[in-house]
């Protein structure tokens, strides 16, 4: 039967060739220890000297653990013990637990390698000590399942069965399923030394459970123990059925160690179900790794068997052969069951050949080495460690019950709250229900109101708009034909009354009038134009546009005593609009610029600049004319108002901000005089969608 063994010294896990045979005739078992040592990235000896000379003697305790390992790798004991009682000597010095508990664990494994036995438990001991009082409850798993399996080297059970389950209980504590396996599966091979198969099954297939759920390698290990226990219990062929899945994964590889004990276990099998030739035939392959491997366990336990075959063939003298080969391994290395049932062979032996001095000589020999491995103090301490564990157990579920009886009483407590709090959320729904249907009655009635006034304005709101259009359109045609009647009858009577010039003068007033009522309908007539022309939608050259605009005035007589500044500021992105309206609103500033003029300034002159920022155009029209009275400056966009003694239709502000608002926009009025400055702020890119909602004449006052 097989131990498993967490043996990391660097908190790691692995399995090592380290294999152990023990033999009862005539039932066999073994113990496999997973690795006395985990060497993972070792480093060089000569890296560790160096780090030796650089660091300072309170951290070469690591160092000196470190050097330990790699001679425990090559198999330098006693090198490893040197270097393992170096770093005990320091972690003690500069009180390092933690190092203290790994070297006392160190040489509990050298030792009980070079089988100095006391000196192992006495380290293995001090190592769980104080591993306890520094709360190091990883590295306390390692210990006590290793000195679980001295323990168990030894035959002394209660011991191991003790160290095993304190194994257990701090691997459950810290919740590691792994090394939790690894102390069941010790646990039952105790059980089973202690022919106790019931308990041993019950340990070993919660192992095995657990090692299935991790995919651990190890499970081998606990399935050839079970297989074992199988035979014991003549349940031969579910042994071999497990000891052949071991087989079927070992076709992936496995050690030598490995394949010695299960080639042994099935010739084992084979030989209880009477198949010798069958049996021989693993026994030998069994033989073969164990020699290969330098298994001396194996080794021995393989002799005693042959040494059985031999006798049950009435090969005496070759089965003495055998049993002296056995014995002697097993003195050895102090195998104290497998020398009780070699003594029990050769008793059965010496019989046969009428020896009754050898026979009496086994006979006493037997007896004391069955009274060392059963005794009645070990009995006694068995039945504590047993009854401990029970007791432990029994709190467990204790508690467990416990727990659930609490959890339970919470759910029934958190059930009565959810439940009490649902009908409160049920009866604040039902009240906002009612509630919100409520509002959503008024909200519709209001809805209802709101559509019906909005219906009706926007009814009044197009006709009122159908009867402006009709009013400037009737309105200018009704006055551009008198007007054009009494402009040419004037123009007769200029041309064929030559006296007195006194009504000469009359008549050019007449006409004069007459010209000013034609400028002004035709500006309502623009009014209904802007209103109603579609928005055109393009990139505009400001440049071109400025002296497109300002060349329209050139026919004007005081248009040469005017100079036009230029300025373009900040400009990031084209600007897109409508260009026709932005040439509108320039020709209605710039001809409020040339109209009210001050023709006493020695220079006068009109500035245009443009600039952006944050996404709208900023364009400025500038004039040192007259300027604008501070009692005018807030009616100058109202219809028909004129700011000042210079006459003019009072239709051309109006018609420069109308045009604006059709850009999203608006004209202010910066500064009055000194100079004049208006500003037009359009968006750089205009959104043609958003304007058809936008209203069509909204005057700033």
């Amino acid at each position: 039967m097989f131990i498993d063994q967490n043996y990391s010294i660097n908190a790691h896990h692995s399995c090592s060739k380290d294999i152990i045979k023990y033999v009862r005739y005539p039932f066999v078992f073994f113990i496999l220890c997973l690795g006395p040592i985990a060497l993972m990235a070792q480093p060089a000896p000569k890296g560790i000297m160096d780090d030796l000379k650089t660091v300072g003697a309170a951290a070469q305790d690591s160092l000196y653990y470190e050097w330990f390992r790699a001679h425990y790798k090559d198999n330098d004991f006693d090198k490893a013990r040197e270097y393992a009682l170096r770093a005990l000597v320091l972690s003690e010095k500069y009180k390092h637990p933690d190092f203290t508990a790994k070297a006392c664990r160190a040489l509990g494994l050298v030792f009980h390698k070079l089988e100095e036995f006391d000196s192992s438990k006495f380290y293995y001991y001090k190592g769980i000590e104080v591993a306890k009082k520094a709360s190091q409850d990883k590295l306390l798993v390692y210990l006590a399942n290793d000195f679980g399996r001295l323990y168990e080297n030894l035959d002394v059970y209660d011991s191991a069965l003790g160290y095993y389950n304190l194994s257990l209980e701090k691997a459950v504590a810290i919740g590691s399923k792994k090394d939790e396996a690894f102390a069941l599966n010790n646990i039952g091979l105790v059980f089973y030394y202690m022919r106790n198969n019931t308990e041993a099954l019950e340990n070993l297939n919660a192992a095995v459970k657990i090692k299935r759920e991790l995919d651990l390698k190890s499970l081998d290990i606990s399935l050839m123990n079970i297989a074992l226990i199988y035979n014991e219990q003549a349940r031969y062929d579910e042994a071999i059925q497990l000891l052949k899945e071991v087989e079927s994964k070992c076709s992936e590889g496995c050690d030598g160690y490995l394949l010695a004990d299960l080639y042994f276990d099935l010739g084992y099998a084979y030989f209880k179900k009477d198949k010798l030739a069958l049996a021989y035939d693993y026994l030998m392959k069994g033989y073969h790794w164990a020699k290969k491997s330098e298994n001396k366990k194996v080794i021995a336990f393989s002799l005693y068997h042959f040494g059985l075959y031999q006798f049950d063939k009435g090969d005496y003298a070759q089965a003495q052969d055998y049993f002296d080969g056995a014995l002697k391994l097993a003195e050895d290395m102090n195998l104290r069951r497998l020398k009780r049932d070699i003594y029990l062979a050769n008793i059965r032996l010496y019989e046969k050949m009428n020896n009754l001095t050898k026979v009496v000589e086994f006979q006493n020999k037997y007896i004391a080495t069955k009274d060392e491995i059963f005794n009645e103090q070990m009995a006694s301490n068995l039945k504590e460690i047993q009854l401990d564990a029970q007791r432990k157990q029994s709190e467990v579920i204790i508690q467990q019950k416990d727990t659930v009886i609490e959890r339970a009483r919470l759910v029934s407590t958190l059930i009565g709250i959810i439940s009490v709090l649902l009908v409160i959320v049920t009866l604040l729904i039902y009240r906002n229900y009612r509630i919100s249907h409520r509002m959503k009655k008024n909200l519709e009635k209001e809805i209802e109101k709101r559509t019906g006034e909005l219906v009706k304005s926007n009814a009044d709101l197009m006709q009122m708009t159908q009867e402006y259009d009709q009013l400037v359109y009737r309105a200018s045609h009704d006055i551009r034909g008198p007007l054009a009647t009494l402009m040419g009858l004037t123009n007769i009577a200029k041309q064929d009354y030559e006296e007195p010039l006194r009504v000469r003068d009359y008549l050019g007033k007449i006409e004069s009038t007459a010209h000013g009522l034609n400028q002004t309908l035709s500006q309502l007539m623009e009014t209904n134009r802007i209103r109603n022309l579609p928005i055109c939608i393009e990139e505009v050259d400001m440049g071109a546009l400025v002296d497109e605009v300002y060349g329209s005035f050139k026919n004007l007589n005081h248009f040469p005593l005017i100079s036009l500044r230029i300025e373009k500021g900040d400009w990031h992105k084209p600007l897109h609009s409508d260009k026709n309206l932005i040439g509108f609103v320039l020709t209605k500033l710039l001809e409020n610029a040339f109209h009210y003029f001050a023709s006493h300034k020695q220079e006068k002159y009109i500035k245009v600049s443009w600039q952006q920022a944050h996404g709208t155009t900023t364009i400025a029209v500038e004039d040192n004319g007259l300027g604008i009275n501070d009692q005018a400056k807030e009616k100058i966009f109202q219809l028909f108002y004129v700011a000042s003694d210079v006459h003019g239709t009072g239709l051309g502000l109006f018609l420069a901000q109308l045009a604006a608002n059709r850009l999203g926009g608006r004209i202010v009025l910066a500064r009055s005089s000194n100079p004049t400055i208006f500003k037009l702020t359009i968006s750089t890119h205009l959104a043609k969608a958003g304007l058809e909602d936008m209203p069509r004449m909204t005057v700033a006052s």
